[in-house]
């Protein structure tokens, strides 16, 4: 019987659990990231599909009306669309991830921002999940652009009981 055998095997064992517990966790670090950033892509493309489809709306007539039906990804914290016709917060879409930052996008057609409000009156906040959104033309009571005549409009954004 050889002894360099009986040696040998254990040295090959020993080098191949040294390469697994330093390529384990470098696999298992680049798979999280991947599903992280998809995840990322698959929100702001969510997000983006309903801004072009609020802008459709608000570029049709007085009470035009569209049911969207839109998917944010597991681990989405927050949308949060419009908010008081009057804040600042009107014509944006903001969103986040779990433990990312918080991003938004504005809301206009041509050069005119699109204000955006729940039927509250206040922002719609939603998280991870599809959802049907109803999207309504609506005149606005107030004069949103500051030139003295009531004449403006606003999307009403609401979600669909299902």
């Amino acid at each position: 019987m050889k002894e360099e055998g009986v040696v040998d095997m254990p040295m090959r064992l020993m080098i191949i659990a040294a390469i697994l517990v330093i390529t384990v966790p470098i696999v298992l670090g680049i798979v999280q990231y991947y599903a992280a950033v998809s995840a990322e892509d698959q929100l702001i493309s969510g997000v983006d599909y309903l801004k072009k489809q609020i802008q459709i709306v608000f570029s049709q007539g007085n009470n035009a009306s569209m049911v969207v039906r839109v998917s944010f990804p597991f681990g989405t914290e927050f949308v949060k669309i419009g908010g008081p016709l009057n804040s600042d917060y009107s014509h944006l879409i903001r969103y986040k991830m779990r433990n990312g930052v918080e991003r938004y996008t504005i809301v206009n057609y041509g050069n005119i921002g699109i204000r955006m409000m729940s039927k509250d009156g206040g922002t719609l906040l939603v998280v991870g999940g599809t959802y049907d959104f109803i999207l309504t033309k609506v005149k606005s009571p107030i004069d949103l652009d500051g030139d003295g005549v009531a004449n403006d409009y606003y999307i009403q954004v609401s979600l669909r009981e299902v």
